[in-house]
This record gives C-alpha cells, structure tokens and sequence, in this order.
C-alpha cells in the first residue's frame, strides 16, 4: 500500500534530456537519504533521494509516462532492505542465489536488496540513477551447466576494472542454445534477452525456422535480428542482455560456484550433480575429445579444454583434478591455454559413468567407440549381463567359451581386482567390477 506521501506538480519540460521535479519540504524531510518507490501517473520507478529536494526522471522513462497539465506523485519507502539471509550455497535441493549475490558493485557502488518469497529485486544508485534487476531466489542444481556454458561461450570482462554492460553468449548449436535458454529461466526472465542471428547467405525459410525456434523460447519476437556475416560455416546465433548489475551479479555467482565445487568433496550426492553439471556445460563448449597415435603403434585419448586467461585455465584444472589427474597447462600457437589429459581406460569409464559428454552428441559417440574399440573392451565384455556371484557354468552360459578360456579369463580379473575367489567355483564381483559391469550394460544397448 501506498503511505500518505503525495503530492501535484504542473506538466514538465518535456524538450529536456532529463526531468527534474521538486519535493515538498514536508515530504522530503521524511524521506531524504533513502530509496523510495515513486508513482507518477501511474508508472512506477525506484529512486535514492540526494541532498537536493527533488528527483529526477531520466530519458529512458519519460516516454513511458503519460503526462497532463496536473500529475500525481505518490511516494512510499522501501522497507526491509539487504534483510539478513542463510548462507548456505544449497537448500531443499536447490541453488540459494541470495548468498551469491556481491555486496558491492566492481565500481564501489553498494547493491541492495529486496527479498520476496521467490525473488530478489537488486539495485543500486549510480550516477544515471538505479540499475536494477529481478532475479529468481533459487535455481535447480541443474543451473551449474547453465554456468559452464557461459564459462566456456559467454563475454569475460577485459580485466577486474573493465566491466561490460552486456551479457552475450554465442553458439552454432541448437541444442545448446536450447538448453541455455531454458536453464536461464530458473534465473531470470527469458524476454531479457535480445538475439542476433548471424548467417553466411540470407535465405528466408531458414530465417524464418531460426527465428520461431527463438520464439518459442519465449524470446522478444521484437528483439531478434538476423544479419550476414563472412565468417561462418553457415549460421550463429548471439543472445544478450544489455544489463550492468545482471552481468556483476553472474559473474560473482560464477566465481563463487566454482570456488565452492572446488573445495566442496563431491561424495555428497548434490555437490556432484552440481559439478557434473558445471563440468558437461564447459565441456560443450570448451572442451575436446581425441586420440592420437605413438610412434610404436599404440593409440592413446586426451580430454582437452581450451582458455584464453590463465586464471580461467587453472580454475578449470582444480575443477578436473576432482576427477582425472596428470593434467598439463601449456600455451599453444594460438596464445590459448590448453588443459590436457591423457586417458586411460579407467579414465574412459569414468568420463562415461560421469556422463560428461552428454550435451555434446559427437564426442559422447567418440568415447563410446574408444571404449568398445579398447584392449581392455575384449576381456572387459565377459562382464556384461553375468551376476554378481558366479560359478563356472554361470560363465559358460553367459559367453559361451571353454571351461579353460573363462579359468584364465577369470585368474586375470581377479588380478585386477574386478573379481574375488569366495571358494571353489565360487566367485563374486568386486564393487569396482559391478561399476564397470553397469557402465558396459548400458553402453552395450547403444553398440
């Protein structure tokens, strides 16, 4: 409700850039200092009244108000502002953004606060007035991938005083595209972003496809543009939000994300959907899958990540010494640093069982293929579909192989350490054997 602040002022000046109109001295004196909503003719803008007794309405809004020769004003104090919250990263199985959120802006400007049951209304007064954004209060722990993906694809600031005041992310793939938008609306409203859809030849039906998949996602119809460009193999679509607050509060979750799936053990069950989510969005953007052969014949995998900043490269080498060790950063030609580990096929189950490569289709295939075309693959196999306790004909059954073949085949797992000798032709799986059998059960129905 609105408090008995109010008062009427004459039509303004429209001709001028910015509108200023004075307070009365009664009304002023209650709310000097302090950040107000204000009402004039029914639209409604925040505003921090200064040491002078008037406000002003900036450009950007006098074309929303609708003005008459007499106008109300109506003015009411914003209450509970930066109230005290929890400060756990994780609550009820989501993201709690609150704690996420920077105190102060890269420029000293402090940000403020208003909590409401789902959202947050941040702001904060700068020299052309309040800067705001509404945010959701909390994510699914989904929302991590939405973070690797812009890790991997989106606008970095130039350096920690170079702040930019539009949020971009590029991508050729629609899939990706797809699944950002849509882990974005856990954040904020998907109509925020405007698109740019650059492609080699202008060709209508294809336009027109790019734009309703846009559409769809609840894009601005009135904010999607298409324009060519040389350099491309045939289309990209850039999405961004032209917002300084928005870009300073994802940038500081991002950075407080990654500090805490660092630290944090991923045996808790959340921690690890959170940073297997972080680490599927970076991958799909950023990262790469390949073998390569020795001279000696023998073929070996490396998982690669490319980054242009040294303190993104050795962020992205923490977060994969979770998993994978022996990682080398190195600068190549290109003046990219490249994150690089060789993999073994323990590593190549690992990566499989993680589902690390879900959100990019062609290396998701790629690993599949190294593991069924691995050395270890052949002896490996004999585990699909046998039981966790087993005899010699149980084997038999389950390969259709020699008595002697499946005593051999079975002094080498036990080797391993995949099987254990419970007695005589008494055998069981070891936990690291029923992992490997789960993971070869699933990829065998994809082979």
């Amino acid at each position: 409700m609105w408090v008995e602040l109010e008062f009427y002022t004459k039509r303004p000046n429209l001709e001028l850039r910015n509108v200023r109109i004075k307070i009365p001295k009664e009304i002023y004196a209650k709310i000097k200092n302090k950040f107000v909503l204000i009402q004039v003719n029914g639209f409604t803008f925040k505003y921090k009244v200064s040491k002078e007794n008037r406000f002003v309405i900036y450009k950007k809004n006098l074309q929303k108000i609708n003005f008459k020769n007499k106008n109300i004003i109506k003015i009411k104090i914003l209450q509970k502002i930066n109230v005290k919250s929890s400060k756990s990263i994780i609550q009820n199985n989501k993201i709690n953004v609150e704690p996420l959120i920077p105190n102060k802006t890269n420029k000293g400007f402090s940000i403020k606060r208003l909590v409401s049951k789902n959202k947050i209304d941040c702001f904060y007064n700068s020299y052309s007035g309040i800067n705001e954004v509404k945010i959701n209060k909390s994510t699914p722990l989904e929302f991590t991938r939405f973070l690797g993906y812009y890790q991997a694809e989106g606008g970095k600031p130039k350096n920690k005083y170079h702040v930019s005041e539009q949020i971009s992310f590029t991508n050729t793939k629609l899939s990706i595209i797809w699944d950002f938008i849509n882990l974005s609306k856990s954040f904020i409203n998907p109509q925020l972003w405007s698109a740019e859809i650059k492609v080699l030849k202008r060709k209508k039906i294809k336009e027109r496809k790019l734009k309703k998949f846009l559409i769809n996602l609840n894009i601005n119809k009135e904010k999607i543009k298409i324009r060519t460009e040389k350099n491309l193999r045939d289309f990209s679509i850039r999405l961004s939000i032209c917002s300084n607050i928005l870009y300073e509060i994802l940038f500081n979750i991002l950075s407080k994300i990654k500090i805490f799936l660092i630290k944090e053990d991923l045996k808790d069950k959340k921690i690890k959907k959170m940073y297997i989510n972080f680490m599927q969005g970076l991958f799909a953007g950023d990262g790469n899958f390949n073998k390569y052969k020795e001279k000696n014949g023998g073929t070996h995998f490396r998982l690669e990540f490319y980054e242009e900043k040294e303190n993104y490269a050795r962020e992205i080498n923490q977060l994969l010494n979770k998993i994978i060790k022996n990682k080398i950063i190195k600068k190549n030609g290109k003046n990219m640093y490249l994150i690089r580990s060789t993999l073994n096929w323990k590593k190549l189950l690992l990566l499989e069982k993680l589902k690390l490569f879900d959100f990019h289709p062609k290396h998701k295939n790629s690993l599949k293929e190294a593991i069924k075309n691995h050395d270890r693959y052949k002896s490996h196999k004999n585990l699909i579909g046998l039981k966790n306790r087993f005899n010699i004909m149980d084997l038999i059954n389950n390969n259709e192989k020699s008595k002697i073949y499946n005593y051999n085949w079975v002094k080498n797992m036990i080797r391993y350490n995949l099987i254990k000798k419970n007695g005589k032709n008494d055998w069981s799986l070891t936990n690291e054997g029923i992992q490997i059998k789960k993971i070869l059960n699933e990829l065998s129905c994809n082979f």
